[in-house]
């Protein structure tokens, strides 16, 4: 399947993406995404979607800018950046990034169905300021849930490629890239958790950390103010 399909399948299904399933695992990727993503940083959001990511980091002080290429969907961001009165810069010509780079690149639910994540990732280090941050999430290859949610894909004719922690190191090595941490969302127990979102910074290849999200934000995060809204806008994020 190529880009351009993508793009149209994520058009269609604009108006109904942000079911309960996506509501209730988006809300728990959150709690992953908070604990690598400093509050009040510069934010690139790529892959948006119908702005889950996007809006969350805004909540917490971020200055984001948001990209999707799917236009339907940017649309559902930018009336919920509207309605809660947040400040996003939301993109959707490509063109216009050029040459900006940020201390924070997100690409969440994007990697999912790319063959080959290298190509994206090399792409996305060129927004990467020196000394910067990439977050990005994978299903978790060793999780039945992610099966299940590439056995939904494929019913819909949307290829997902659940991906080991172990392939994604070696997709950013590619890249120029290193993992420094992978956390565990929904459920926190490692081998089971349907999504691995890890944190990624230039570099030569290191030993990633490891942790689960869930119960290390319990105990040593408070909850962020309004989250239980934020997993609603839980975006899949056209490429």
């Amino acid at each position: 399947m190529s880009t351009r399909d993508i793009r149209r399948y994520f058009e269609a299904i604009a108006p109904r993406y942000d079911g309960r399933v996506n509501t209730f695992v988006g809300e728990r990727e959150l709690r992953a995404i908070r604990a690598l993503v400093p509050a009040g940083a510069a934010v690139f959001d790529f892959g948006c979607g119908t702005g889950r990511t996007a809006l969350d980091l805004a909540r917490r002080g971020c200055r984001v800018t948001a990209y999707d290429s799917a236009a339907a969907m940017l649309r559902v961001a930018v009336k919920r950046a509207s309605e809660r009165v947040l400040d996003v810069e939301f993109v959707s010509d490509r063109a216009t990034l050029a040459g900006r780079t940020w201390p924070v690149v997100t690409c969440i639910g994007v990697l999912d169905y790319y063959r080959d994540a290298t190509d994206l990732l090399r792409r996305l280090r060129g927004h990467l300021a020196l000394g910067g941050r990439m977050v990005v999430s994978v299903p978790n290859a060793l999780s039945p849930l992610a099966w299940l949610y590439a056995a939904r894909g494929r019913l819909a004719a949307l290829p997902v490629r659940p991906r080991t922690a172990r392939a994604l190191t070696r997709a950013a090595s590619s890249a120029g890239l290193r993992v420094v941490e992978v956390r565990h969302a929904f459920p926190a127990t490692a081998p089971l958790a349907l999504t691995l979102v890890a944190a990624l910074s230039e570099g030569a290849e290191a030993v990633p950390t490891f942790t689960a999200p869930e119960r290390s934000n319990s105990m040593h995060r408070p909850r962020e103010p309004g989250s239980e809204r934020a997993g609603s806008e839980r975006g899949c994020g056209s490429p």
